[in-house]
């Protein structure tokens, strides 16, 4: 499994870009995990091959997870994509994409030449797909959000979108091989974001061998950098990625 880190910031962070990760798994399944504003044009530096992406999965709906859809797939009929693109997410992902494709590009959704296949998967329920398994769990966030376990048979990745680790997490995340998680401050101020502090519990809570930690305010990123790089010395499994940032497992 191949993690590549398209953007790794919060949703103001004009440095370091919403935060998407490219996963490709064993099987060589591709996997987009979150779409937001930026998030389309870091993702066609890296691609030019249209049907290669074999999925999106939107954690949940706020602009800096998904609103970068409608450029994704409006580019994508440019390249004359020809495979049907799966976009996966809690129920009624399909009703949130329709609507913010039109909002962009009114009536365009009837002129793309690749079927959009939506599949939702809620806490519980787990799905298949080309040899891929999907479960998630609810995260504490002000509107919801669906962290993801994505298990191709040999490595199990971790994407938890936004949000401080429910009471759940663990339980799904447990000896994963990588946790990418966000953590917006260094501990735990905000009720509904995770914090370094609170990620560092979850990882030795859950046996997780290794945490990527994304979505850091920028503020904090930027002046407490000293604090950060000290406590990813104590933590040799833990890592503060960068856009284009790519880990092997």
């Amino acid at each position: 499994m191949d993690v590549f880190f398209i953007g790794v910031g919060e949703a103001c962070d004009s440095e370091h870009g919403n935060t998407s990760v490219l996963v490709t798994t064993g099987p060589g399944v591709r996997v987009l995990c979150d779409c937001g504003f930026s998030v389309p044009h870091h993702f066609f530096r890296i691609c030019d091959d249209p049907d290669e992406l074999d999925m999106v999965w939107i954690s949940h709906f706020h602009g800096d997870h998904y609103f970068g859809m409608p450029l994704l797939l409006l580019r994508l009929w440019e390249m004359r994509r020809s495979r049907p693109l799966v976009i996966a997410g809690q129920t009624g992902v399909a009703d949130q994409v329709r609507k913010s494709f039109d909002m962009a590009y009114s009536g365009f959704a009837a002129k793309l030449c690749y079927p959009l296949d939506f599949m939702e998967i809620e806490p519980g329920e787990s799905r298949q797909h080309a040899g891929l398994t999907m479960r998630t769990v609810q995260t504490v966030h002000s509107r919801r959000n669906l962290g993801l376990l994505l298990d191709d048979g040999d490595r199990k990745l971790y994407y938890s979108g936004d949000g401080r680790p429910s009471a759940d997490v663990a339980a799904l995340a447990r000896d994963c091989d990588l946790a990418v998680h966000e953590a917006f401050k260094l501990e735990d101020e905000f009720p509904s974001h995770g914090s370094v502090s609170g990620c560092l519990r979850l990882a030795a809570e859950a046996r997780i061998k290794r945490l990527a930690l994304v979505h850091l305010e920028r503020g904090v990123r930027r002046e407490q950098a000293d604090v950060i790089r000290d406590t990813l010395a104590r933590n040799p499994s833990v890592t503060l990625p960068v856009e284009g940032t790519r880990i092997s497992l």
